[in-house]
């Protein structure tokens, strides 16, 4: 593939988001270039009976790095470690001679949509987060982060991404990644969900040089993967020197960027007068029969200025419509600022902290869906309340990041996700 040339980029504001080509370590296929049996999703998706699934598929599931079982006395991280090892001395898995930079694309349908969504794989440094370099949008949790630093030390690589979005105004990046595309491919897989990656690599020093001084001056927003982000600075830092980390980086106007709602399920109380007292503050809340809540949802889908949400409780065969006092609805203060980030922020900022008042209920422990349906259900099955959620946009998180405001956790889920054990990679 021949070089590229690039705009100069002078007319961003930020700089310093560093990105590196690498040597990936692959899966050696042994049908052509397919290894499906031997991927899987991010180990924060994988449920035990999905778990077990992939460990029945193929023995050298990267499940088995990711999610390591503990053996003969000794700990999980010792497994993965030990199998690592081994994996690569048989040449199941194998490093590449050169480094290089990587596209990945994945085909997927939606809705009946069928996308295609292409990301640069490549290194960045790691450090903490700053505008102009890294950037997040969720907090995080320390469980998951003393996981993966554990895997990380015991292993001393990545077997997933972080999963970065970075602005690209005038498509030129999105341009080189399609015609990276055009090439050889180097493997392939099919998630279970159904989505197909592809991967390919160039080498090009003019195409790569190219690469780097565009991304040079833009920020990266993390879309999937704060606690490996977060992980892979602890990793360095104990070190006590500077390091880089795996990622997939998609430029913000892809077509692909697909973004699923996380609806949320809460125990409280199923007091219809008290629920709605709580709100009355600032909110009006109008009471409808179970039966409504798909044409309703469907409605303030279709209409993500309304700002409503809705919180249906099954058990007692009510939807509760809540949205903005027409009084409130001018606000010039944080109020408004908020409400450009969506609904997510409504609930756990503004509604959620109105009804713990009047209930004295711990609202944090949440059951997360990305469907409606499946969400009702579950309200329905355990006596709980479902607040149906319109997901967070592309360019609301985007502008959260730019501003530096941090959103709840599961504020985000980009469909699909991009798979563990496809592209690997030391930690240098």
């Amino acid at each position: 593939m021949g070089g590229v040339s690039f705009g100069t980029n002078q007319s961003r504001k930020t700089t310093l988001a560093n990105i590196h080509p690498f040597p990936a370590i692959l899966y050696r296929s042994d049908t052509e270039s397919d290894v499906t049996p031997r991927v899987a999703p991010p180990y924060d998706v994988i449920d035990p009976a999905l778990e077990v699934t992939l460990r029945e598929r193929n023995p050298y599931n990267i499940v088995r790095l990711i999610l390591p079982e503990g053996s003969s006395g000794g700990s999980p991280y010792e497994t993965a470690s030990g199998l690592f090892r081994d994996w690569m001395g048989a040449g199941i898995l194998y490093r590449e001679d050169k480094p290089a930079m990587y596209v990945w694309e994945q085909e997927f349908n939606h809705d009946g949509t069928t996308y295609r969504r292409r990301a640069l794989v490549a290194k960045v440094t790691c450090e903490p987060y700053r505008p102009g370099g890294v950037m997040r949008h969720e907090h995080t949790h320390s469980g998951p982060k003393e996981d993966r630093l554990k895997l990380f030390q015991a292993t001393g690589a990545q077997f997933s991404q972080i999963f970065g979005i970075f602005d690209d105004e005038q498509g030129e990046v999105a341009a080189i990644l399609a015609r990276l595309a055009g090439g050889t491919e180097q493997l392939a897989a099919t998630g279970d969900d159904g989505h197909v990656s592809r991967l390919l690599g160039t080498t090009d020093n003019e195409t790569i040089q190219g690469l780097q001084d565009y991304l040079a001056g833009c920020t990266i927003t993390i879309a999937d993967g704060h606690h490996r982000y977060e992980t892979s600075v602890a990793y360095y830092k104990g070190l006590n020197r500077q390091g880089t980390t795996l990622m997939t980086l998609v430029p913000s106007g892809d077509p692909g960027l697909v973004v699923l709602p996380t609806h949320r399920t809460i125990e409280l109380p199923l007091d219809e007068q008290a629920f709605s007292q709580a709100l009355a503050a600032k909110f009006s809340v109008e009471v409808l029969p179970l039966e409504s809540w798909p044409g309703l949802y469907q409605e303030s889908a279709h209409h993500p200025e309304s700002g409503i949400i809705l919180a249906v409780a099954p058990t007692i065969d009510k939807v509760f419509k809540i949205g903005w006092h027409e009084k409130s609805a001018v606000s010039t203060g944080p109020e408004s600022s908020d409400r450009q980030l969506g609904d997510v922020v409504i609930l756990h900022e503004y509604v959620l902290p109105a009804i713990s008042k009047v209930f004295s209920e711990d609202t944090q422990h949440f059951g997360y869906y990305h469907d409606a349906g499946e969400a009702v259900e579950a309200a329905r099955a355990n006596g709980r309340w479902a607040f149906l959620l319109r997901p967070t946009s592309t360019q609301m998180l985007l502008w959260a990041a730019e501003h530096q405001v941090v959103l709840p956790p599961k504020s985000t889920y980009f469909y699909p996700k991009f798979l563990s054990g496809f592209i690997n990679a030391y930690l240098d």
